[in-house]
């Protein structure tokens, strides 16, 4: 470990901000009205199982394939969740996911960043997203805030895979072991940081992790007091 402050990689959706309302209700309340829709906790899990399949959209540089293939991954979770197999609500769906203004940042996120830069670490944002990621952070005004964004659709490699993580420590010109990594999925944000040879910490934001031995955090607002003494 160098004497530095570690650097301090996140990654984005539900990390940063949020699809608000998020996927798993717009499938229900707010597109299928009583008749047909699933409950929430199903459309969840059906999400949660295309997920661990890799179903979830490839990233489209063209707005309508994107929308098209948006709202066929939605029609499947539906179908899956014993909705409604309904078209318009799963185009209606995906039109309001690729939203930017639909995505709210938490309000611990422009706090922690500061004090991070402020005591002088590193920061950098690593994510499995389309390139109107970027329409997000702009939103937000969190683009200035990152010495670097590694965006999976413009580098060509996704997390959990090593070389995602590389990319980023490489335009850091920073070692794996200097790094500390955010996120919030065991799977893709812990496990491929670890593998990656970071320090990962896990954000459960909303307690759904359990029996989770390693570092974890709540929020965002303990963490550059967790850092303060990392060299």
């Amino acid at each position: 470990m160098s004497a530095a402050p570690p650097a301090v990689l996140f990654d984005a959706a539900d990390t940063l901000f949020e699809l608000v309302p998020a996927p798993a209700d717009l499938l229900t309340r707010d597109w299928l009205g009583a008749d047909g829709a699933p409950a929430a906790e199903g459309v969840r899990a059906a999400l949660v199982d295309l997920g661990a399949e890799d179903r979830w959209p490839d990233y489209e540089t063209d707005a309508g394939v994107r929308l098209a293939s948006w709202t066929g991954f939605f029609r499947e979770a539906l179908r899956r969740s014993g909705g409604a197999d309904s078209a318009e609500a799963a185009a209606r769906a995906a039109r309001y996911a690729l939203e930017p203004r639909n995505y709210h940042c938490y309000p611990d996120v422009h706090a922690c960043l500061a004090r991070l830069r402020a005591a002088g670490h590193q920061t950098a944002l690593v994510s499995n997203f389309d390139q109107w990621l970027h329409e997000i952070l702009d939103a937000h005004e969190l683009s200035a805030l990152f010495d670097t964004l590694v965006v999976s659709a413009e580098v060509g490699v996704q997390k959990p895979a090593p070389e995602i993580f590389a990319i980023a420590c490489a335009r850091l010109d920073r070692e794996p072991g200097d790094c500390v990594f955010v996120g919030d999925s065991v799977a893709v944000d812990v496990r491929g940081s670890a593998g990656a040879g970071m320090r990962p910490i896990l954000l459960d934001r909303y307690g759904r992790v359990a029996d989770f031995d390693g570092a974890c955090i709540r929020t965002l607002e303990p963490l550059p007091a967790m850092l303060a003494g990392a060299r």
